[in-house]
């Protein structure tokens, strides 16, 4: 590690998937057109030549199995880090600091992302930049996941603590407890939004919506799967004088264009943070309102207590 002082909390290679498919494509390349020429120039016969191709077949895996076995994604105390050997002389190591991230996300992008089960990995530093902290096909990406995001919810001092990547809930459950029913926070934060001179109506979203949610919204709204996991989860409607948001609602990375979560700053609680829904969500939450206008707008806004 590039700090002495960090602890490795956690550690974990690419998805399998990706050495068989490094090792089938040197396979094409190499392996396969070298023993189609020692045939045609030897004119061996087929069990020799098969001891060829098993040889060949040996070395190519274990050259790809050396530089799938050295490269790593690392979760640490203090910053989340990509370590990859790319040839004998060559490395390349990436490191974000969890208190420079500003966004985090995953993605499955492919038909052999949902065959195999693996994700890219997103975070990025400033509001409205690209991804500029990028990993591709992480297994068990939830739990990794929820690991950088409890991570990253903590103040510097705690993460300090950090001695496993085992013992980040409980560190979590060591912050400082707000007596408040979660009624009482509900109402109170119903009534902060109700206070502001935009918004017009706020609703309590529950577990029959998250489910539609969930099912309906756009693949491109990241913020799906981060704000479902959060235990207040409002919709509002805002008409046309809706502030300027607080971050850029669009990044776009090379053709890809996803739409982020914003931070939404009337609520003075530990990571508050919003997004547009998409149309198909919005017309299902439109009919929660008594009083939505045509050119009114939804919402949503969420935090953890």
């Amino acid at each position: 590690m590039d700090n002495f002082s960090d602890k490795i909390l956690f550690k974990t290679k690419q998805h399998k998937i990706v050495l068989f498919m490094k090792f089938l494509k040197n396979e094409l390349i190499f392996v396969v057109p070298t023993v189609v020429v020692i045939y045609i120039l030897f004119k061996i016969s087929v069990f020799i030549l098969l001891i060829i191709f098993l040889v060949l077949s040996f070395i190519i895996f274990s050259w790809v199995f050396f530089f799938w076995n050295k490269s790593y994604f690392i979760i640490t105390n203090k910053k989340l880090s990509i370590k990859v050997r790319n040839w004998l002389f060559s490395k390349f190591h990436m490191s974000i600091y969890f208190k420079n991230i500003k966004d985090i996300a995953y993605s499955k992008n492919n038909v052999l992302h949902y065959m195999f089960d693996y994700w890219t990995f997103f975070a990025r530093s400033s509001a409205g930049s690209s991804w500029d902290f990028e990993w591709p096909a992480l297994p068990n990406i939830e739990k990794i996941y929820k690991y950088v995001n409890n991570i990253y919810l903590l103040s510097e001092e705690k993460r300090e603590l950090l001695e496993s990547i085992d013992n980040v809930e409980n560190v979590n459950l060591e912050k400082t407890v707000n007596k408040e029913t979660f009624e009482e926070i509900v109402n109170k934060e119903k009534n902060v939004l109700l206070n502001i001179v935009w918004v017009k109506e706020v609703v309590l979203l529950n577990d029959k919506d998250r489910a539609f949610i969930f099912e309906n919204e756009e693949d491109r709204n990241h913020w799906v799967y981060e704000a479902l996991r959060k235990k207040v989860l409002f919709v509002i409607t805002h008409d046309s004088s809706f502030r300027n948001p607080d971050e850029s609602i669009v990044l776009q990375k090379w053709d890809k264009v996803i739409f982020p979560t914003v931070k939404f700053h009337e609520i003075k609680r530990d990571s508050v943070l919003s997004a547009s829904p998409w149309l198909s969500v919005h017309n299902y939450l439109k009919d929660k309102f008594v009083n939505l206008w045509e050119y009114d707008a939804t919402i949503l806004v969420w935090f953890d207590i």
